[in-house]
């Protein structure tokens, strides 16, 4: 059971959602016309495709009477029509239409998220203090190549905080130990702004005979992705982290592969890496689900970039941080 008991101070020093683009769904998830509801930082919200394909959030609760707009509600052009009155909302959140009024109430408005649909994802955007979207998402080539073959998906429930999944990727010694790696890798980081760079070396031996396999991280915010490659078998990962609430969030994995490997092979290699790294993420999740989040760790040399990686992420808080100190 998820231990609750943590200090005030722990609280207040680490918000429950980073500041940071968010994965909320899987394009191929949304139709054009489509809406559907869904929770993220601890808010109910909707989500929905306009005639122009464009997808599109907003908060779910109509400021007229308060219906969900999720539950019934329908899309008309691009705007999104409440079930309950009629009332239409903007992708901007401002009503556009109330069929039977003579004026509309300024304060008919919703909140809007700002949404960045790419490489087969549909994120938004959170800053706790309203800032705009400070850095981008790239796009990725192997998500637009006919030379990369269709995605595999997957996606778990986990009862964590969102800092514990990238974290994770740091944790040296847990590889060997949890994962039974047969050493701990070699993992070499660099920070590039809001992006942390990070290869891991991992010595292996099989049939006699000993290899290296890499890993290549690259972490955008509180975007996860891992890929570009292992060893002669080309293939390419998206992980991310949706903060349902502060204490439950979805990891949700993209899986490709390249098509330079014949097809025989590249089904097998893609089930190959489908079924470990589902294998690997379960045994995290024990280990997450009871652990407490330490703000304050005792470390030792052997750890890995675990510092390194706090002071980078700190980055995505810290202006919460900032403006609550200032009401103190």
């Amino acid at each position: 059971m998820l231990q609750t008991s943590l200090s005030a101070d722990q609280r207040f020093e680490y918000p429950p959602y980073p500041n940071s683009w968010v994965q909320v769904a899987w394009s191929h998830e949304l139709r054009p016309g489509q809406v559907k509801s869904l929770t993220c930082f601890g808010r109910d919200l909707v989500l929905f495709r306009g005639g122009d394909g464009q997808a599109r959030v907003l908060d779910a609760y109509c400021p007229h009477l308060g219906a969900h707009l999720g539950a019934g509600g329908s899309v008309v052009g691009n705007d999104l029509r409440c079930p309950f009155h009629g009332w239409q909302f903007d992708g901007g959140g401002a009503c556009t239409h109330i069929a039977y009024a003579k004026k509309i109430p300024a304060k008919s408005r919703l909140r809007s998220w700002p949404v960045c649909e790419k490489n087969g994802l549909i994120m938004i955007w959170h800053d706790a203090d309203g800032r705009e979207p400070w850095f981008e998402i790239p796009t990725l080539e192997e998500c637009e190549s006919d030379e990369w073959s269709k995605p595999y998906f997957h996606a778990y429930t986990v009862r964590t905080r969102w800092r514990e999944l990238p974290e994770n990727a740091v944790d040296r010694e847990h590889f060997h130990v949890l994962h039974r790696y047969p050493s701990p890798p070699q993992l070499d980081a660099r920070v590039e702004g809001h992006r942390f760079l990070m290869t891991s070396h991992v010595p292996w031996r099989r049939f006699g005979r000993e290899m290296t396999v890499r890993l290549d991280f690259d972490l955008h915010g509180a975007m996860f992705q891992v890929g570009r490659g292992v060893s002669e078998m080309p293939f390419i990962v998206l992980a991310s982290q949706m903060p349902i609430d502060s204490e439950r969030l979805i990891q949700r994995m993209t899986f490709r592969v390249s098509k330079k490997l014949p097809f025989p092979l590249r089904d097998l290699v893609a089930r190959l890496v489908v079924f470990t790294a589902v294998r690997e993420f379960k045994r995290d999740v024990p280990i997450w689900e009871n652990k407490i989040t330490s703000n304050r760790p005792v470390l030792c040399d052997g750890d890995g970039p675990i510092g390194k990686f706090r002071k980078w992420a700190s980055q995505f808080y810290r202006a919460q941080e900032q403006s609550r100190s200032a009401l103190v």
